[in-house]
Protein backbone atom coordinates (compact mmCIF):
# COMPACT_ATOMS: atom_id res chain seq x y z
CA UNK A 1 0.00 0.00 0.00
CA UNK A 2 1.49 3.69 -1.07
CA UNK A 3 2.36 5.63 2.17
CA UNK A 4 0.27 8.56 2.92
CA UNK A 5 1.62 12.12 1.81
CA UNK A 6 2.70 13.80 5.27
CA UNK A 7 0.58 16.28 6.62
CA UNK A 8 2.48 19.51 7.88
CA UNK A 9 1.50 22.71 9.75
CA UNK A 10 3.11 25.87 8.62
CA UNK A 11 2.10 28.47 10.91
CA UNK A 12 3.80 32.15 9.97
CA UNK A 13 2.09 35.86 10.05
CA UNK A 14 4.65 36.38 7.45
CA UNK A 15 2.66 35.52 3.83
CA UNK A 16 5.32 35.40 1.77
CA UNK A 17 7.07 32.86 4.06
CA UNK A 18 3.79 30.83 4.04
CA UNK A 19 3.88 30.52 0.51
CA UNK A 20 7.33 29.88 0.05
CA UNK A 21 7.33 26.64 2.51
CA UNK A 22 3.86 25.80 1.09
CA UNK A 23 6.15 25.84 -2.36
CA UNK A 24 8.55 23.62 -1.51
CA UNK A 25 6.93 21.38 0.70
CA UNK A 26 4.50 20.78 -2.04
CA UNK A 27 7.20 19.99 -4.42
CA UNK A 28 8.06 17.16 -2.12
CA UNK A 29 5.00 15.80 -2.32
CA UNK A 30 3.74 16.80 1.00
CA UNK A 31 0.24 17.99 2.41
CA UNK A 32 0.24 21.48 3.50
CA UNK A 33 -1.93 23.51 5.94
CA UNK A 34 -1.13 26.87 7.12
CA UNK A 35 -2.27 29.45 9.96
CA UNK A 36 -1.34 32.83 10.54
CA UNK A 37 -0.68 32.72 14.42
CA UNK A 38 -0.67 30.19 16.99
CA UNK A 39 -4.34 30.40 18.20
CA UNK A 40 -5.33 29.83 14.47
CA UNK A 41 -2.90 26.87 14.63
CA UNK A 42 -4.22 25.46 17.77
CA UNK A 43 -7.87 25.70 16.22
CA UNK A 44 -6.48 23.43 13.27
CA UNK A 45 -4.51 20.93 15.02
CA UNK A 46 -7.46 20.07 17.48
CA UNK A 47 -9.53 19.13 14.00
CA UNK A 48 -6.48 17.45 11.84
CA UNK A 49 -3.65 15.56 12.21
CA UNK A 50 -0.35 16.76 11.59
CA UNK A 51 2.83 14.67 11.54
CA UNK A 52 5.05 17.66 11.52
CA UNK A 53 4.86 21.65 12.71
CA UNK A 54 6.75 24.22 11.36
CA UNK A 55 6.05 27.73 13.23
CA UNK A 56 7.67 31.26 13.43
CA UNK A 57 8.61 31.96 17.03
CA UNK A 58 7.46 35.87 17.17
CA UNK A 59 3.45 36.17 16.48
CA UNK A 60 0.61 38.44 17.30
CA UNK A 61 -2.34 36.41 19.32
CA UNK A 62 0.14 33.41 20.26
CA UNK A 63 3.71 33.64 19.90
CA UNK A 64 5.30 30.21 19.05
CA UNK A 65 6.83 29.53 22.36
CA UNK A 66 3.18 29.11 23.88
CA UNK A 67 1.94 27.03 21.01
CA UNK A 68 4.48 24.28 21.75
CA UNK A 69 3.96 24.50 24.95
CA UNK A 70 0.37 23.97 24.51
CA UNK A 71 0.77 21.25 21.55
CA UNK A 72 2.95 19.16 24.10
CA UNK A 73 0.11 18.95 26.37
CA UNK A 74 -2.07 17.46 24.63
CA UNK A 75 -1.05 13.46 24.20
CA UNK A 76 -1.45 13.16 20.05
CA UNK A 77 1.01 16.07 19.85
CA UNK A 78 3.23 15.17 22.45
CA UNK A 79 5.87 13.98 19.72
CA UNK A 80 5.25 15.26 16.66
CA UNK A 81 8.63 17.21 15.59
CA UNK A 82 7.94 20.72 16.38
CA UNK A 83 10.92 23.21 14.14
CA UNK A 84 11.26 26.82 14.77
CA UNK A 85 11.97 29.56 12.32
CA UNK A 86 13.45 32.71 13.31
CA UNK A 87 16.02 35.21 12.63
CA UNK A 88 16.60 35.02 16.42
CA UNK A 89 20.18 33.81 16.36
CA UNK A 90 21.13 34.26 20.19
CA UNK A 91 21.94 30.50 21.47
CA UNK A 92 19.94 31.39 24.63
CA UNK A 93 16.77 31.84 23.03
CA UNK A 94 17.62 28.83 21.31
CA UNK A 95 17.69 26.88 24.69
CA UNK A 96 14.59 28.17 26.11
CA UNK A 97 12.95 26.85 22.70
CA UNK A 98 14.01 23.65 22.93
CA UNK A 99 13.48 23.55 26.77
CA UNK A 100 9.36 24.70 25.87
CA UNK A 101 9.56 21.34 22.92
CA UNK A 102 10.72 22.21 20.31
CA UNK A 103 13.06 19.41 18.41
CA UNK A 104 14.99 21.73 15.78
CA UNK A 105 15.31 25.36 14.68
CA UNK A 106 15.65 26.72 11.55
CA UNK A 107 16.94 30.42 10.83
CA UNK A 108 15.50 33.24 8.70
CA UNK A 109 16.80 33.62 5.87
CA UNK A 110 15.71 30.28 4.99
CA UNK A 111 18.43 28.37 2.91
CA UNK A 112 16.24 25.92 1.03
CA UNK A 113 19.04 22.38 0.96
CA UNK A 114 18.90 23.34 5.18
CA UNK A 115 15.32 23.51 5.32
CA UNK A 116 14.47 20.56 3.01
CA UNK A 117 17.06 18.05 4.69
CA UNK A 118 15.88 18.67 8.11
CA UNK A 119 11.87 18.37 7.26
CA UNK A 120 13.20 14.70 5.80
CA UNK A 121 15.41 14.22 8.88
CA UNK A 122 12.10 15.06 11.19
CA UNK A 123 9.49 13.12 9.24
CA UNK A 124 11.71 9.73 8.91
CA UNK A 125 12.67 9.74 13.33
CA UNK A 126 8.30 10.59 13.49
CA UNK A 127 7.49 7.69 11.59
CA UNK A 128 10.07 5.28 12.91
CA UNK A 129 8.59 6.45 16.44
CA UNK A 130 5.36 5.32 14.97
CA UNK A 131 6.50 2.00 13.61
CA UNK A 132 8.06 0.93 16.72
CA UNK A 133 4.76 1.75 18.75
CA UNK A 134 2.58 -0.06 15.98
CA UNK A 135 5.23 -2.59 16.18
CA UNK A 136 4.35 -2.81 20.14
CA UNK A 137 0.85 -3.31 19.34
CA UNK A 138 1.51 -6.34 16.97
CA UNK A 139 3.35 -8.15 19.43
CA UNK A 140 1.32 -8.64 22.17
CA UNK A 141 -1.50 -10.99 22.00
CA UNK A 142 -2.47 -11.03 25.39
CA UNK A 143 -5.89 -10.73 26.15
CA UNK A 144 -5.16 -10.11 29.85
CA UNK A 145 -2.84 -6.88 29.10
CA UNK A 146 -5.13 -5.39 26.22
CA UNK A 147 -7.32 -2.62 25.72
CA UNK A 148 -11.11 -1.63 24.44
CA UNK A 149 -11.46 2.57 23.57
CA UNK A 150 -15.20 3.22 24.61
CA UNK A 151 -15.45 6.74 23.30
CA UNK A 152 -19.11 7.43 25.04
CA UNK A 153 -21.41 10.22 25.52
CA UNK A 154 -20.99 11.36 28.67
CA UNK A 155 -24.89 12.46 29.59
CA UNK A 156 -25.75 9.59 28.49
CA UNK A 157 -23.25 6.20 27.80
CA UNK A 158 -24.74 3.54 26.15
CA UNK A 159 -24.35 0.64 28.39
CA UNK A 160 -21.82 -2.03 27.07
CA UNK A 161 -21.63 -4.79 29.93
CA UNK A 162 -18.01 -5.12 30.53
CA UNK A 163 -17.84 -8.49 32.47
CA UNK A 164 -18.86 -10.59 29.07
CA UNK A 165 -16.16 -8.59 27.11
CA UNK A 166 -12.90 -10.83 26.40
CA UNK A 167 -10.74 -8.00 27.14
CA UNK A 168 -10.50 -4.73 29.43
CA UNK A 169 -12.51 -1.51 27.86
CA UNK A 170 -11.85 2.24 28.77
CA UNK A 171 -14.61 4.10 28.36
CA UNK A 172 -13.40 8.01 27.02
CA UNK A 173 -15.54 11.22 27.00
CA UNK A 174 -13.33 13.87 25.70
CA UNK A 175 -10.86 14.05 23.07
CA UNK A 176 -7.66 14.33 24.96
CA UNK A 177 -8.91 11.54 27.47
CA UNK A 178 -9.06 9.50 24.41
CA UNK A 179 -5.58 10.08 23.25
CA UNK A 180 -4.13 9.65 26.74
CA UNK A 181 -5.80 5.60 26.81
CA UNK A 182 -4.66 5.24 22.89
CA UNK A 183 -1.27 5.29 24.34
CA UNK A 184 -1.82 1.82 25.89
CA UNK A 185 0.37 -0.45 23.56
CA UNK A 186 -1.84 -3.29 22.98
CA UNK A 187 -5.36 -1.56 21.80
CA UNK A 188 -7.65 -4.33 20.12
CA UNK A 189 -10.18 -1.64 19.17
CA UNK A 190 -11.77 1.52 19.29
CA UNK A 191 -15.80 1.91 19.36
CA UNK A 192 -17.41 4.88 19.09
CA UNK A 193 -20.97 6.01 19.88
CA UNK A 194 -22.40 7.74 17.26
CA UNK A 195 -23.94 10.25 19.90
CA UNK A 196 -20.54 10.91 21.42
CA UNK A 197 -20.68 14.01 18.83
CA UNK A 198 -16.72 15.46 20.35
CA UNK A 199 -15.18 11.89 18.82
CA UNK A 200 -17.55 11.70 15.90
CA UNK A 201 -15.83 15.67 14.68
CA UNK A 202 -12.82 14.18 14.84
CA UNK A 203 -13.16 10.93 13.53
CA UNK A 204 -10.97 11.55 10.30
CA UNK A 205 -8.19 12.66 12.87
CA UNK A 206 -8.50 9.30 14.94
CA UNK A 207 -8.74 7.57 11.75
CA UNK A 208 -5.48 8.80 10.40
CA UNK A 209 -3.58 8.74 13.67
CA UNK A 210 -4.09 4.56 13.78
CA UNK A 211 -3.71 4.45 10.08
CA UNK A 212 -5.51 1.05 9.48
CA UNK A 213 -3.51 -0.59 12.81
CA UNK A 214 -6.68 -0.49 15.28
CA UNK A 215 -10.32 -1.45 13.59
CA UNK A 216 -12.54 1.49 14.80
CA UNK A 217 -16.79 0.25 15.01
CA UNK A 218 -19.42 2.71 15.34
CA UNK A 219 -22.45 2.09 17.21
CA UNK A 220 -24.76 3.29 15.67
CA UNK A 221 -28.40 4.63 16.98
CA UNK A 222 -30.89 4.49 13.72
CA UNK A 223 -30.15 1.65 11.27
CA UNK A 224 -32.35 3.67 9.16
CA UNK A 225 -30.49 6.88 8.89
CA UNK A 226 -28.58 5.83 6.17
CA UNK A 227 -27.25 9.39 4.95
CA UNK A 228 -25.23 9.32 8.69
CA UNK A 229 -24.46 5.89 7.51
CA UNK A 230 -22.93 6.86 4.20
CA UNK A 231 -21.42 9.56 5.60
CA UNK A 232 -19.73 7.43 8.02
CA UNK A 233 -18.30 4.96 5.83
CA UNK A 234 -16.44 7.72 3.99
CA UNK A 235 -14.13 7.68 7.21
CA UNK A 236 -12.67 4.12 6.83
CA UNK A 237 -14.03 2.66 9.55
CA UNK A 238 -14.41 -1.12 9.96
CA UNK A 239 -18.00 -1.76 10.89
CA UNK A 240 -21.18 -0.73 12.41
CA UNK A 241 -22.34 -1.98 15.49
CA UNK A 242 -26.35 -1.56 15.86
CA UNK A 243 -28.01 -0.39 19.27
CA UNK A 244 -31.39 -2.35 18.53
CA UNK A 245 -29.89 -5.38 18.83
CA UNK A 246 -29.82 -7.75 21.39
CA UNK A 247 -27.08 -6.69 23.82
CA UNK A 248 -25.76 -10.50 23.58
CA UNK A 249 -25.81 -10.09 19.74
CA UNK A 250 -23.26 -6.76 20.71
CA UNK A 251 -20.96 -8.21 22.82
CA UNK A 252 -21.10 -11.68 21.09
CA UNK A 253 -20.00 -9.51 17.39
CA UNK A 254 -17.45 -7.22 19.75
CA UNK A 255 -16.25 -10.31 20.86
CA UNK A 256 -15.78 -12.15 17.53
CA UNK A 257 -14.06 -8.88 16.51
CA UNK A 258 -11.28 -9.08 19.21
CA UNK A 259 -10.85 -12.48 18.61
CA UNK A 260 -10.40 -12.02 14.65
CA UNK A 261 -7.56 -9.60 16.00
CA UNK A 262 -6.25 -11.80 18.05
CA UNK A 263 -5.59 -15.30 15.45
CA UNK A 264 -4.67 -12.53 13.22
CA UNK A 265 -1.67 -11.14 15.56
CA UNK A 266 -0.73 -14.84 16.38
CA UNK A 267 -0.69 -15.83 12.85
CA UNK A 268 1.25 -13.24 11.65
CA UNK A 269 3.76 -14.21 15.06
CA UNK A 270 3.95 -17.21 14.64
CA UNK A 271 5.00 -17.01 10.85
CA UNK A 272 7.62 -14.56 11.70
CA UNK A 273 9.32 -16.82 14.10
CA UNK A 274 9.39 -19.43 12.04
CA UNK A 275 11.20 -17.57 9.03
CA UNK A 276 13.43 -16.33 11.92
CA UNK A 277 14.39 -20.07 12.35
CA UNK A 278 15.29 -20.38 8.82
CA UNK A 279 17.07 -17.45 8.49
CA UNK A 280 20.91 -17.12 7.39
CA UNK A 281 21.64 -14.37 9.82
CA UNK A 282 21.49 -15.72 12.91
CA UNK A 283 23.78 -14.16 16.16
CA UNK A 284 25.31 -16.35 18.93
CA UNK A 285 23.78 -15.68 22.72
CA UNK A 286 27.28 -16.26 23.97
CA UNK A 287 30.70 -15.48 21.79
CA UNK A 288 34.13 -15.37 22.82
CA UNK A 289 36.86 -15.61 20.68
CA UNK A 290 40.95 -14.21 21.02
CA UNK A 291 43.64 -12.95 19.46
CA UNK A 292 46.85 -13.27 21.45
CA UNK A 293 46.43 -11.55 24.88
CA UNK A 294 43.37 -10.09 23.64
CA UNK A 295 40.07 -11.40 24.86
CA UNK A 296 36.57 -10.24 23.00
CA UNK A 297 33.56 -11.42 24.52
CA UNK A 298 29.42 -10.87 23.64
CA UNK A 299 26.29 -11.65 25.67
CA UNK A 300 23.54 -10.85 23.28
CA UNK A 301 19.91 -11.51 24.53
CA UNK A 302 17.02 -10.63 21.77
CA UNK A 303 13.83 -9.20 23.54
CA UNK A 304 11.25 -12.08 24.48
CA UNK A 305 13.90 -14.21 23.09
CA UNK A 306 12.35 -13.40 19.37
CA UNK A 307 14.93 -12.06 17.13
CA UNK A 308 14.89 -8.35 17.18
CA UNK A 309 17.55 -4.96 16.11
CA UNK A 310 20.68 -5.64 17.77
CA UNK A 311 23.21 -7.18 15.59
CA UNK A 312 27.18 -7.94 16.15
CA UNK A 313 29.88 -8.83 13.73
CA UNK A 314 33.51 -10.06 14.20
CA UNK A 315 35.73 -10.14 10.58
CA UNK A 316 39.22 -11.84 10.80
CA UNK A 317 41.68 -9.56 9.19
CA UNK A 318 44.90 -11.12 9.08
CA UNK A 319 46.89 -12.88 12.38
CA UNK A 320 47.01 -9.29 13.97
CA UNK A 321 43.72 -7.31 13.06
CA UNK A 322 40.28 -8.19 13.44
CA UNK A 323 36.66 -5.78 13.43
CA UNK A 324 34.20 -5.88 15.66
CA UNK A 325 31.11 -4.53 14.18
CA UNK A 326 28.03 -3.82 17.12
CA UNK A 327 24.87 -2.16 15.67
CA UNK A 328 21.01 -1.27 16.83
CA UNK A 329 18.21 -0.95 14.46
CA UNK A 330 15.82 1.39 15.86
CA UNK A 331 12.63 -0.37 16.19
CA UNK A 332 11.63 -3.60 18.66
CA UNK A 333 11.57 -7.21 17.88
CA UNK A 334 10.41 -8.13 14.45
CA UNK A 335 9.90 -4.28 12.38
CA UNK A 336 13.64 -3.94 13.16
CA UNK A 337 14.82 -7.81 12.83
CA UNK A 338 13.37 -7.13 9.24
CA UNK A 339 16.09 -4.84 8.25
CA UNK A 340 18.79 -6.34 10.28
CA UNK A 341 20.22 -8.79 6.93
CA UNK A 342 20.24 -5.42 4.90
CA UNK A 343 22.47 -4.09 6.81
CA UNK A 344 24.82 -6.53 7.79
CA UNK A 345 25.08 -7.04 3.94
CA UNK A 346 26.17 -3.73 3.52
CA UNK A 347 28.14 -3.91 5.82
CA UNK A 348 29.75 -7.54 5.24
CA UNK A 349 30.50 -6.21 1.49
CA UNK A 350 32.10 -2.85 1.91
CA UNK A 351 34.09 -4.04 4.31
CA UNK A 352 35.45 -6.80 2.33
CA UNK A 353 35.39 -4.35 -0.96
CA UNK A 354 37.75 -2.24 1.08
CA UNK A 355 39.81 -4.81 2.48
CA UNK A 356 40.51 -6.42 -0.72
CA UNK A 357 41.34 -3.04 -2.95
CA UNK A 358 43.71 -2.22 0.36
CA UNK A 359 42.72 1.29 -0.19
CA UNK A 360 41.55 1.61 3.30
CA UNK A 361 43.37 1.28 6.62
CA UNK A 362 40.64 0.13 9.00
CA UNK A 363 43.11 0.60 12.10
CA UNK A 364 43.65 4.51 11.90
CA UNK A 365 40.27 5.38 9.85
CA UNK A 366 36.61 3.49 10.93
CA UNK A 367 35.21 6.99 10.48
CA UNK A 368 35.73 6.53 6.81
CA UNK A 369 34.23 3.36 6.92
CA UNK A 370 31.01 5.09 8.30
CA UNK A 371 31.24 7.85 5.69
CA UNK A 372 30.67 5.15 2.98
CA UNK A 373 27.99 3.42 4.50
CA UNK A 374 26.13 5.84 5.77
CA UNK A 375 26.03 7.54 1.97
CA UNK A 376 25.01 4.27 0.42
CA UNK A 377 22.21 3.51 3.37
CA UNK A 378 21.11 7.12 2.76
CA UNK A 379 20.29 5.93 -1.19
CA UNK A 380 18.78 2.73 -0.67
CA UNK A 381 15.00 3.33 -0.81
CA UNK A 382 13.80 0.17 0.94
CA UNK A 383 16.51 1.68 4.00
CA UNK A 384 15.17 5.25 4.07
CA UNK A 385 12.43 5.48 7.02
CA UNK A 386 14.99 3.30 9.24
CA UNK A 387 17.93 3.99 11.02
CA UNK A 388 20.54 2.28 13.03
CA UNK A 389 23.27 2.84 15.45
CA UNK A 390 26.96 1.30 14.68
CA UNK A 391 30.11 0.86 15.90
CA UNK A 392 33.04 0.34 14.14
CA UNK A 393 36.25 -1.35 16.32
CA UNK A 394 39.41 -1.98 14.53
CA UNK A 395 41.67 -4.15 16.91
CA UNK A 396 45.47 -4.35 15.94
CA UNK A 397 48.01 -6.60 17.97
CA UNK A 398 50.58 -5.61 16.42
CA UNK A 399 50.38 -1.93 17.01
CA UNK A 400 48.40 -2.58 20.42
CA UNK A 401 45.83 0.03 19.00
CA UNK A 402 42.19 0.61 18.75
CA UNK A 403 39.95 2.09 16.84
CA UNK A 404 36.58 3.73 17.34
CA UNK A 405 33.88 5.33 15.34
CA UNK A 406 30.52 5.76 16.12
CA UNK A 407 27.21 6.57 14.12
CA UNK A 408 24.66 7.40 17.09
CA UNK A 409 25.74 4.41 19.39
CA UNK A 410 25.91 5.10 23.07
CA UNK A 411 29.41 5.91 23.90
CA UNK A 412 31.80 3.33 25.45
CA UNK A 413 33.51 2.77 29.16
CA UNK A 414 37.30 2.33 28.55
CA UNK A 415 39.41 1.36 31.54
CA UNK A 416 42.97 2.22 32.04
CA UNK A 417 44.85 -0.76 33.58
CA UNK A 418 47.57 1.30 34.15
CA UNK A 419 45.80 4.36 35.86
CA UNK A 420 43.25 2.80 37.26
CA UNK A 421 40.87 4.96 36.06
CA UNK A 422 37.52 4.93 34.28
CA UNK A 423 36.46 7.10 31.10
CA UNK A 424 33.70 7.38 28.82
CA UNK A 425 34.99 8.22 25.55
CA UNK A 426 34.05 10.98 23.54
CA UNK A 427 33.40 9.46 20.28
CA UNK A 428 29.60 10.11 18.76
CA UNK A 429 28.26 10.39 15.40
CA UNK A 430 24.94 10.78 13.20
CA UNK A 431 22.65 8.03 13.13
CA UNK A 432 23.50 5.89 9.77
CA UNK A 433 20.89 6.96 6.84
CA UNK A 434 19.60 10.41 8.30
CA UNK A 435 21.68 12.60 6.36
CA UNK A 436 23.36 11.89 2.89
CA UNK A 437 27.09 13.65 3.85
CA UNK A 438 28.34 12.81 7.20
CA UNK A 439 31.58 12.56 8.90
CA UNK A 440 32.36 10.58 10.96
CA UNK A 441 35.49 10.53 13.86
CA UNK A 442 38.10 8.27 14.02
CA UNK A 443 39.09 7.44 18.10
CA UNK A 444 42.67 5.58 18.11
CA UNK A 445 43.55 4.77 21.71
CA UNK A 446 46.68 2.63 22.99
CA UNK A 447 45.56 -0.80 24.42
CA UNK A 448 48.03 -1.46 27.11
CA UNK A 449 47.63 -5.19 29.29
CA UNK A 450 44.81 -4.48 31.69
CA UNK A 451 42.89 -2.28 29.47
CA UNK A 452 39.27 -3.20 29.31
CA UNK A 453 36.52 -1.80 26.80
CA UNK A 454 32.95 -1.78 27.20
CA UNK A 455 30.47 -1.59 24.92
CA UNK A 456 26.79 -2.12 25.09
CA UNK A 457 22.98 -1.03 23.70
CA UNK A 458 20.33 0.49 25.08
CA UNK A 459 18.98 -2.02 26.23
CA UNK A 460 20.78 -1.96 29.29
CA UNK A 461 20.51 1.73 30.01
CA UNK A 462 16.21 2.06 29.22
CA UNK A 463 15.90 -0.79 31.75
CA UNK A 464 13.47 0.15 34.16
CA UNK A 465 14.64 0.21 38.28
CA UNK A 466 11.32 -1.36 39.70
CA UNK A 467 11.72 0.13 42.86
CA UNK A 468 12.42 3.99 41.60
CA UNK A 469 10.36 3.51 37.72
CA UNK A 470 13.44 5.22 36.18
CA UNK A 471 15.45 4.00 33.98
CA UNK A 472 18.88 3.13 35.07
CA UNK A 473 20.89 5.01 32.64
CA UNK A 474 24.95 5.06 31.65
CA UNK A 475 25.32 5.33 35.64
CA UNK A 476 24.47 2.01 35.98
CA UNK A 477 26.85 0.62 33.77
CA UNK A 478 29.47 2.78 34.90
CA UNK A 479 29.02 1.28 38.40
CA UNK A 480 29.23 -2.19 37.37
CA UNK A 481 32.54 -1.64 35.66
CA UNK A 482 33.81 -0.06 38.52
CA UNK A 483 33.00 -2.52 40.87
CA UNK A 484 34.91 -5.12 38.45
CA UNK A 485 37.27 -3.38 37.11
CA UNK A 486 40.25 -4.92 39.05
CA UNK A 487 39.27 -8.72 38.10
CA UNK A 488 41.57 -10.26 35.37
CA UNK A 489 38.80 -11.30 33.00
CA UNK A 490 34.96 -9.84 33.94
CA UNK A 491 32.32 -11.97 32.97
CA UNK A 492 29.23 -10.80 30.36
CA UNK A 493 26.87 -12.56 32.64
CA UNK A 494 28.17 -11.41 35.63
CA UNK A 495 27.93 -8.38 34.73
CA UNK A 496 24.40 -8.48 33.78
CA UNK A 497 23.71 -10.38 37.09
CA UNK A 498 25.06 -7.72 39.04
CA UNK A 499 23.13 -5.07 37.22
CA UNK A 500 19.64 -6.76 37.94
CA UNK A 501 19.85 -7.42 41.47
CA UNK A 502 21.74 -4.00 42.32
CA UNK A 503 19.73 -2.11 39.97
CA UNK A 504 16.01 -3.84 40.35
CA UNK A 505 15.59 -4.86 36.97
CA UNK A 506 13.03 -7.41 37.22
CA UNK A 507 12.75 -7.36 32.91
CA UNK A 508 14.01 -6.23 29.95
CA UNK A 509 11.79 -4.39 27.24
CA UNK A 510 14.55 -4.33 24.21
CA UNK A 511 17.14 -6.30 22.59
CA UNK A 512 20.53 -5.85 24.59
CA UNK A 513 23.86 -6.92 23.39
CA UNK A 514 27.01 -6.09 25.75
CA UNK A 515 30.54 -6.52 24.11
CA UNK A 516 33.60 -6.42 25.93
CA UNK A 517 37.17 -6.77 24.95
CA UNK A 518 39.68 -7.14 27.81
CA UNK A 519 43.80 -7.61 27.22
CA UNK A 520 45.54 -9.47 30.05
Amino acid sequence: MAKVSPNILVVDDDIVILKFIEFTLKGLGYQTTLAKNGKEAIDKAKSQHFDLIISDLYMPLMDGNELVKRLRQTPEYRHTPFIFLSGNTEEETWIKNLNDGADDFITKPIKQKIFISKIKSHLKKAYLRKDILDGARKDDVSFEKGNLIYCANRIKPFPLPRKHLKTNITAVYTDSDFFMALQDTNTWGIIIDDKANWAISILDKITEIVSNHIPINILVTDANDMDKIDKLLQSKISSFLFKNLNPKLIIHQINSNVQREHDLKTKYLNALNSAAKRSPIRFENEFQDTIRDYNIQILHRPYNKLPGGDYYEIIDVDQNRKILILGDVMGKKWDAWFFVPAYIAYIRSTINFFLNRQELDFVESPGKFLEIINEYLFKDIQLTEVFTTLSIISLCTSSNKISIASAGALRPFYFDGTEKTISQLNITGTLLGVVKECKYRSLVQEFNKGDKLFLYTDGYTEAVNDRTGEMIGDEAMFYILDNNKEKEIIEPMDVESELTQIYNVSKFDDDRTLLLIQRN
